[in-house]
């Protein structure tokens, strides 16, 4: 195959002398043969070859043709682990795609898509794709269909939706043993017994399992067969067997270890570990696990390799191991930060690959219509007189500044999206990896509106620069229609550049998240009570309602930032004016100091309305806001539980109160002495 792989290379090599021609239907099934070929012994030589085909001078495909080509590319990036890569090209095949009368090629898309996010581990987005493919499959044919309703149940069984994947791989089974296809019945019966297993339905399981085994060893199918007996030893230590899960899975050892390493042997190791443990040979256990080389992982075997750290953490806790323990669940939280980084820089990579065909789209639309004006001149310089021809400079004058002012805001926006990105980036080290998914949630959210306000401008303004050139070119431009024009493009402009602005707005709002934590202030002694009441007491009239405070508690002196903690005081008052003294006047909080022998706890409590209980916990969250109408985006108390945390080096938290709202700040005496953040 590798030779056959060259070959077809030099060949390509070879025609490049040869006048470029387009390649028939037969000679385009050809190159597909030799594409799956190639792929079935190497997908990483099958990516080279498609690449090379894409790339190459010689040889001209029809935009259908590129499009399976692509189609190739992004399923082998995938195989390779390239899920950037992958995505790009997804972004890039759907965007040629769309051009194609053919819609059976929207499949590829879904289907690779749905693929990439599988392989991440985001099951939700990958049932999405997969549910979309169906229908298309419905048209194409039955084994795409059958395909497709497989990959869905693969889906489900890693949803834990049991019940639907049991349903799905019986009748995939019993299909299979019908139409005599005894890969597909084994491939069927063993995450059969996965779903039963879940539903807890072991006898069953086992039941399916042994007639699995029998089959397996009949057709030699030995990858099939190991994860069988890794399933069976599993379903036996379930049913307490202890021993003959053991022997089932030492079997299953010595099989795999004929094969490649891989997935399968990192199962059965992490199984037979788990059962080990269940017959309280907990140091048996430890070093089976040890065994294992991590730096063969692959990205397939995540979530293998999860659930060993996590084992071996457990494992070394049960035995006291304590600081061995914290080091695996460290390294547990590391797998898991990787995973989420991994995730969010494909779905960058997939916002960024859209962004860039949008962008080339509008290019291509100037470059149209700038060839289209330089005819039109041409032609209307003969026949207009000298007042059409200077209304002509006018608009094309116009038209030069209005483009040229919608480059600028484009490359401040550029800009913005690398800030964003450098933000996202620090959060990601300091804060909980978990709420990325979150913040990038938040923040499309609050860009959605003024971002569709640009596009719908923008689309307006090419609407009446089309019809302008209409009228042009029939001759009846009148002098009112082009004011009406200079007037709604005007209009239209404004519109743009408002949006632009509360797009700039938004994202310096943003930025506090990153500037709260880089504050770098200095310490200096604060006697609590007296300064509380000093910086809290100008604001007794804040913004015309009327708010009384009172300090009271142990008389402390702390070594803190004073301008900090300050700043969150203050940012505590104006939360609860604008939330909590909404309907009323006139407001009172209350603060409380409480000393402990190295800390401080500062309780600030509001007569409000208060936070409803049910979202105590969300509204440290960056973008929480329960002020939909407003403009605020919800930053406001995250700053301050980082600024907090952070510079303060202490912890703040909101808690149940009958009237109105109640924070706890829990400050050290000494924040010098504090080396480390709890």
């Amino acid at each position: 195959m590798k030779i056959r792989f060259l070959f077809y290379l030099c060949l390509m090599l070879f025609t490049s002398t040869a006048l470029s021609q387009a390649i028939t239907e037969t000679e385009f099934k050809e190159i597909e043969t030799s594409i799956t070929e190639t792929y079935a012994s190497s997908p990483t030589n099958a990516l080279q070859l498609v690449n090379s085909l894409l790339s190459s001078d010689t040889v001209i495909f029809s935009l259908e043709q590129r499009a399976i080509i692509t189609n190739y590319k992004a399923w082998f990036l995938l195989e390779n682990d390239e899920l950037e890569q992958a995505m790009k090209t997804l972004v890039h095949f759907m965007d040629i795609a769309l051009q194609s009368s053919n819609k059976d090629l929207m499949y590829g898309y879904l289907n690779i898509s749905g693929g990439i996010y599988a392989r991440l581990g985001m099951y939700q987005d990958a049932l999405h794709y997969y549910s979309d493919a169906l229908p298309v499959a419905k048209t194409i044919g039955k084994h795409l269909l059958q395909q497709t309703e497989i990959n869905i149940a693969l889906i489900n069984l890693n949803l834990k939706r049991y019940r639907d994947a049991t349903i799905a791989f019986e009748q995939y089974r019993d299909t299979a043993k019908i139409e005599n296809q005894p890969l597909d019945e084994s491939f069927a019966s063993t995450h059969l017994a996965i779903a039963l297993i879940g539903l807890g339905d072991f006898d069953h399981a086992l039941d399916v399992l042994n007639d699995a085994i029998i089959l397996q060893q009949r057709h030699d199918f030995t990858a099939h067969l190991s994860k069988s007996f890794v399933l069976k030893g599993k379903v036996l230590r379930l049913k307490g067997m202890l021993n003959e899960s053991e022997e089932f899975l030492t079997d299953a050892v010595e099989l795999i270890k004929t094969q490649t390493y891989s997935g399968d042997y990192l199962s059965v190791v992490l199984c037979l570990a788990q059962t080990y443990d269940a017959q309280d040979s907990a140091n048996k256990a430890l070093n089976l696990l040890a065994s294992i080389e991590t730096h063969t992982f692959k990205l397939s075997d995540i979530t293998t390799q999860l659930e060993v750290t996590k084992l071996t953490a457990q494992l070394l806790e049960k035995q006291e191991q304590y600081a061995e323990a914290l080091i695996a669940y460290k390294h547990y939280a590391q797998i898991n930060a990787e995973i989420l980084k991994r995730q969010a820089n494909v779905n960058l990579a997939k916002a960024l690959a859209q962004a860039d065909a949008k962008a080339k789209e509008l290019k291509i639309a100037e470059l149209t219509r700038a060839e289209q004006v330089k005819a039109t001149k041409a032609q209307a310089f003969k026949d207009l007189t000298i007042v059409i021809s200077i209304c002509l400079v006018i608009i094309l004058f116009g038209s030069f500044i209005a483009i040229n002012n919608i480059d600028k805001r484009k490359q401040e926006l550029e800009k913005i999206l690398v800030q964003l990105n450098e933000t996202q980036d620090h959060l990601i080290e300091i804060e909980k990896i978990a709420s990325l998914t979150s913040l990038v949630s938040g923040m499309a959210h609050q860009l959605n509106t003024p971002i569709g306000t640009i596009v719908t401008a923008s689309s307006l303004i090419d609407e009446y620069l089309e019809s302008l050139s209409d009228k042009f070119k029939q001759q009846n431009l009148s002098s009112k229609y082009f004011h009406e024009f200079i007037t709604n493009t005007d209009k239209a402009k404004d519109l743009v550049i408002s949006a632009i602005n509360r797009l700039a707005g938004i994202v310096e709002e943003f930025k506090a998240l990153n500037v709260s934590i880089n504050l770098d202030k200095p310490l200096s002694s604060i006697p609590l009570k007296n300064f509380i009441h000093h910086k809290l007491e100008p604001m007794s009239k804040y913004l015309g309602k009327k708010i009384t405070y009172h300090v009271d508690g142990d008389s402390v002196a702390i070594t803190s930032c004073p301008s900090i903690l300050e700043d969150i005081l203050k940012t505590l008052v104006i939360n609860s004016y604008e939330h909590g003294f909404t309907h009323t006047a006139e407001g009172k909080v209350d603060i409380t100091i409480r000393a402990g022998n190295d800390y401080v706890k500062i309780i600030y409590q509001d007569n409000g309305v208060g936070i409803k209980e049910s979202i105590l916990q969300e509204i440290f969250t960056p973008f929480y806001t329960t002020n939909l109408g407003g403009h605020h985006l919800g930053l406001g108390l995250n700053v301050v539980f980082n600024a907090v945390k952070y510079n303060l080096k202490g912890n703040i938290c909101a808690v149940p109160s009958k009237h109105g709202a109640r924070f706890v700040i829990t400050l050290p005496i000494d924040a010098r002495l504090v080396d480390d953040i709890n």
